[in-house]
C-alpha cells in the first residue's frame, strides 16, 4: 500500500473551471482532469494523490444509486492500494451518496471522505481549497499525523460528520451540512481533533462491497388533507414497488382515520415495507408513544428511529436489493448497521385467539444484544376479552422470566393490572428499566406470560427490546 489519497471525481462545482481560461465570466463546464482542478493551486502538489474520475461526470442531481455502485467499486479496486479516499461531489445530493455508499462498503477500515463545495475552487472565495485539503488529510490519517476515522463522511467547512447522519441545510452557506441526531465526528480548526468515542471501530473482518441497491421506493410525507384514496391509486399505479419511507408529524404520528389506516394496512398487506421516520429535522420516531403511531405499528409499519431521510432511503434500498424477505428487511430497518440510528429495536409479536386463563410465549435475546447496551424493554397489548361479560373487576397479572430451570435463583418480573368497564378496552402499555436488564444479563431466552382468574384472549402483545447502537 503506498502513501497516497485517491480521489475520485464525480462532479459537482468544486470541480468546475471557467470554459474561457482567465475569462471568469464565461461559462463553467466540469474540469478533464486533476491537472486542471489544482493548476492554479500549487499547494495541492504538496499532498501524494492519485485521480480518477467517473465515466461521465455529473451533476449531482443526476446522481442515481448506479453510480453509487460505480464509486463502491472503484473503491474496492483501488482498496489495498491507498490508505484513504476522497470523494468530489456536488453538494445536493451528497447525503443521499454517503449514506448508499456507507451501506455498499462492508466492513470499512479506511476513510471515504465526500466533500464539494458550494463555489468552483477556480473563484477568489471559494471554499473548496479547505474541504479538499483538510479531506485529504483526514483520508489520508497517520500521514498528517490523524486519528483513523474508518467510516464514510461528509467533510465540509469545518464540519466532519458522518455520512448516513448528514443533511444539506443550506444551499449557498459555507456550512451547507448538519448532522441533527449525531455530534460531528471531530473538531476542525487550525488542528483536526478526531473524537474517539463517536467514530466507529475498524472492522476486523476482510472488506468487501455489496453493490446492491433496488430503487422500487418511494417517499410519502403526511400532511393535512392528504388523501388516502390518491396514496393509494398513486401506489397502484406503480408496478414492482416495494418500499415507502412515511414522513410522518412529530414523534411519528399519523391520521387515526379508519380510512387512512385502511389503506396503509392495504399497502402494508400487498408485502410493502412502511418505514415510518418524522419530519422533523431532529427528534425520533417513537412507536406506540401515542395512539397516533401505535395504531401505524398494528398495521405492519415499521419504527426508522432517528434516521435522516436520506439514510432511511439508502437502507431500504440497499436492503431490497439483497433479495431478503419482507420481514427480514422490516428487521434490519429497525436494527442499526452502519451507526445511522442511536436505537436499535427489536419486535416481537404474538396473539392470543382463544379465551384462556393464561398466555405465554418466549423471546430469543438477539445475540447482538449486550448487557451493557440494554436500554429499556416495553410491552404493548391490545384489545383484551373477557369470556364473562360482568361489570366485576377483573385482575390480569403479567409475568416476565427466564427460561432456563438450571438458574438457582430465579428472576421474575409481576405486574398487575385491574381492569374495569372504564378501562376495559383501553390496551396496556408497560415499560421494563433496570428490573429487565438484570434478566437478560441471567438468561437468553425469556418468557412473557399473562394470566388471569378469569378467562380472556387477546388480539396482539407486542414486545420492543431497545439497546443502544454498536
Amino acid at each position: 500500500m503506498e502513501n497516497k489519497v485517491l480521489i475520485i471525481n464525480t462532479g459537482g462545482t468544486i470541480g468546475m473551471i471557467n470554459s474561457e481560461p482567465g475569462n471568469e465570466n464565461s461559462p463553467l463546464r466540469p474540469a478533464e482532469s486533476w491537472s486542471e482542478i489544482a493548476k492554479e493551486h500549487p499547494i495541492l502538489e504538496r499532498y501524494k494523490t492519485d485521480y480518477i474520475q467517473l465515466s461521465k461526470l455529473i451533476d449531482s442531481s443526476n446522481m442515481h444509486p448506479d453510480i453509487w455502485k460505480e464509486i463502491a467499486k472503484i473503491i474496492f479496486e483501488n482498496y489495498e492500494k491507498y490508505k484513504g479516499f476522497v470523494v468530489l461531489h456536488g453538494t445536493d445530493t451528497m447525503a443521499y451518496t454517503a449514506s448508499g455508499l456507507s451501506f455498499m462498503l462492508k466492513n470499512l477500515d479506511k476513510p471515504v471522505i465526500l466533500t464539494g463545495s458550494q463555489v468552483p475552487l477556480n473563484f477568489a472565495r471559494s471554499d473548496a481549497l479547505q474541504n479538499l485539503i483538510t479531506s485529504i488529510e483526514i483520508a489520508g490519517n497517520d500521514m498528517y499525523g490523524i486519528r483513523l476515522v474508518p467510516e464514510v463522511c461528509i467533510f465540509f467547512r469545518d464540519n466532519l460528520l458522518r455520512g448516513n447522519r448528514a443533511r444539506k441545510i443550506d444551499a449557498t452557506n459555507y456550512f451547507g451540512f448538519s448532522s441533527p441526531n449525531y455530534s460531528p465526528l471531530g473538531d476542525i480548526g487550525a488542528d483536526i481533533r478526531i473524537k474517539k468515542n463517536k467514530i466507529r471501530k475498524p472492522s476486523r473482518d476482510s472488506f468487501s462491497i455489496e453493490p446492491v441497491a433496488d430503487e422500487n421506493v418511494l417517499v410519502v410525507e403526511l400532511f393535512p388533507g392528504l388523501s388516502p384514496i390518491h396514496l393509494k391509486k398513486m401506489v397502484d399505479g406503480i408496478d414492482n414497488l416495494k418500499g415507502i419511507i412515511l414522513r410522518t408529524f412529530g414523534n411519528g404520528n399519523a391520521p387515526t382515520t379508519d380510512e387512512f389506516l385502511n389503506v396503509l394496512e392495504y399497502i402494508s398487506n400487498k408485502g410493502i415495507v412502511i418505514v415510518n421516520i418524522t419530519q422533523c429535522v431532529t427528534g425520533s420516531v417513537k412507536m406506540g408513544l401515542y395512539e397516533t403511531s401505535a395504531k401505524l405499528a398494528d398495521i405492519g409499519v415499521v419504527s426508522g428511529g432517528d434516521m435522516t431521510p436520506e439514510a432511511a432511503i439508502g437502507k431500504l434500498m440497499y436492503l431490497l436489493g439483497k433479495n431478503l424477505s419482507v420481514d427480514e428487511v422490516k428487521k434490519y430497518m429497525q436494527i442499526d448497521l452502519r451507526g445511522e440510528r442511536s436505537l436499535c429495536e427489536y419486535s416481537f409479536v404474538s396473539s392470543m385467539k382463544e379465551f384462556s386463563q393464561e398466555h405465554k410465549f418466549q423471546i430469543e435475546i438477539p445475540k447482538r444484544i449486550k448487557d451493557e447496551d440494554l436500554i429499556q424493554a416495553v410491552s404493548r397489548i391490545t384489545n383484551i376479552v373477557f369470556e364473562e361479560e360482568t361489570e366485576a373487576e377483573k385482575e390480569i397479572e403479567i409475568v416476565f422470566s427466564g427460561c432456563e430451570e438450571e438458574k438457582l435463583e430465579p428472576l421474575k418480573i409481576k405486574k398487575k393490572i385491574i381492569k374495569n368497564q372504564e378501562n376495559l378496552n383501553q390496551e396496556i402499555l408497560l415499560t421494563y428499566k433496570q428490573n429487565i436488564k438484570r434478566l437478560m444479563e441471567l438468561y437468553k431466552t425469556l418468557e412473557f406470560a399473562i394470566k388471569s382468574s378469569k378467562k380472556f384472549k387477546i388480539e396482539n402483545i407486542y414486545i420492543t427490546i431497545y439497546s443502544e447502537a454498536l
